[in-house]
């Protein structure tokens, strides 16, 4: 294994004379002793625990190893075009800027070559040495850490999270990434901070993690939903349907308890959700108004109560649609549509369900807030009859006899069209209970 510090000590490794300064306190390494080393990049690898890789290299899991091109540059090179494909404006510029004017800002890797932070400056570094031929070298800060170490891998992720709060320009994670890297960082198999730590470092608020997290949350369950391998989140981004398991998470963690029952009322619910992001899928309804259906799925059946019917109704043709998508073994979104096609007639009967539910739950709504209107004027008409037919302080020396007269006007005609509307739904109570 490369050690970067031992090669430094051998002076094998220049340093660039910058003095770097941690951007915050970690145990066991102080600013006084670190150096910038321009780095030959065949001792380098990218992080395969990055937050913004790591979903992109998910699906080869078990078929590569992160090594440095000294060793095989086969993993490099896979990595490398994940990053080109993110953003490739922003490599194009920072691969000009060094090009034209050298690598203005370092980075920071381990003792072992691998980058925790600079990948695109890695990359364009990788691609001007390829196309010129040319020597070049990453600037780097050397950390005496090793991911094989669990107390020091909390200390890397600290410094990355830090890291990426303090470098300019820098690019904002693809959500999916950035929900996956908060989910498995403070809740995976193997968590190595909590979600206040991760608050803390990364200046996002704990409410807004715990969205990311029960989005991650739901959308790995919809994965094993339809049988996809459970690594398959180029699902998601290839869809744009992540926004939607970010708030279905919203809504099921407050509407729904601990308790067995209510257990099971939620993953019903999970489903009935899993089916309506599928129909949504199918016919192509996406963005704002995506999240607005499933938002006032959530405020119209599941917040109103109604979810418990609503998922009676729908539950045959989710269960055969799931059989149905598991069955066809997707892998990516492509497969996923092709088969949502072949089940064309089960999504139908699921839209017509699911759509006439919602108009007569909005319907409901409106009811809803009509009556209270009407109790809302009631209750004005109360007060001014406890209050003596006067509103606040007001007092009758206060009011004109022409005032007095308009007063008396209204409060005849509120009489008159209030025993006609009295006798009205009199008459469609009758009419209903006739039927």
């Amino acid at each position: 294994m490369i050690s970067l510090i031992k090669l430094a000590k051998e002076g094998r490794i220049e340093k660039t004379g910058a003095k770097p300064k941690l951007p915050i306190k970690v145990d066991g390494v102080s600013s006084e002793t670190l150096e910038v080393y321009r780095i030959p990049l065949e001792y380098l690898y990218y992080n395969d625990k990055n937050g913004r890789i790591s979903t992109g290299i998910a699906e080869y899991e078990n078929q590569i190893t992160p090594t440095p091109d000294l060793v095989d540059p086969n993993y490099n090179n896979l990595v490398a075009k994940i990053i080109e494909n993110m953003n490739p404006a922003a490599l194009k510029r920072t691969q000009k800027s060094i090009a034209d004017s050298g690598q203005q800002v370092y980075g920071w890797v381990l003792d072992d070559g691998r980058v925790i932070d600079g990948n695109r400056r890695f990359t364009a570094l990788r691609n001007i040495h390829s196309k010129t031929g040319q020597t070049v070298y990453f600037e780097a800060v050397v950390l005496p850490f090793s991911y094989n170490n669990d107390t020091e891998r909390v200390k890397i992720k600290q410094l990355e999270l830090a890291i990426q709060m303090g470098v300019e320009e820098r690019e904002g994670y693809d959500p999916v990434d950035l929900a996956l890297d908060i989910y498995q960082t403070t809740a995976g198999e193997k968590p190595i901070m909590t979600l206040a730590d991760y608050a803390n470092i990364s200046h996002m608020t704990k409410v807004k993690l715990e969205d990311y997290r029960n989005g991650a949350i739901y959308m790995k369950k919809f994965l094993e939903f339809i049988g996809a391998p459970k690594t398959s989140y180029s699902i998601i981004k290839d869809s744009k349907t992540w926004a939607l398991f970010q708030t279905m998470g919203k809504i099921l963690n407050v509407e729904f308890g601990d308790d067995p029952e209510s257990q099971v009322r939620k993953n019903e619910t999970m489903e009935s959700f899993f089916g309506i992001i599928l129909h949504q899928m199918h016919v192509g309804v996406i963005g704002n108004t995506a999240r607005s259906q499933v938002r006032d799925f959530g405020k119209y059946v599941v917040k109103a109560g109604d979810s418990t019917e609503f998922n009676e109704r729908i539950q045959d043709d989710v269960e055969d649609l799931a059989e149905s998508i598991q069955e066809a073994r997707v892998v990516d979104y492509a497969d996923l549509s092709k088969e949502l096609t072949n089940q064309n007639e089960i999504i139908a009967e699921f839209g017509d369900i699911y759509n006439s539910y919602m108009i007569a739950a909005k319907n409901g709504e409106s009811v809803e807030k009509f009556i209270k209107s009407i109790r809302d004027g009631v209750k004005v008409f109360q007060d001014l009859n406890a209050d003596n037919g006067l509103s606040g302080s007001l007092r009758y020396n206060e009011v004109s006899q022409q005032q007095l007269k308009e007063l008396q006007k209204y409060m005849r005609d509120l009489n008159i069209v209030s025993k006609e509307l009295f006798e009205k739904y009199g008459r469609e109570v009758q009419q209903a209970s006739n039927n």
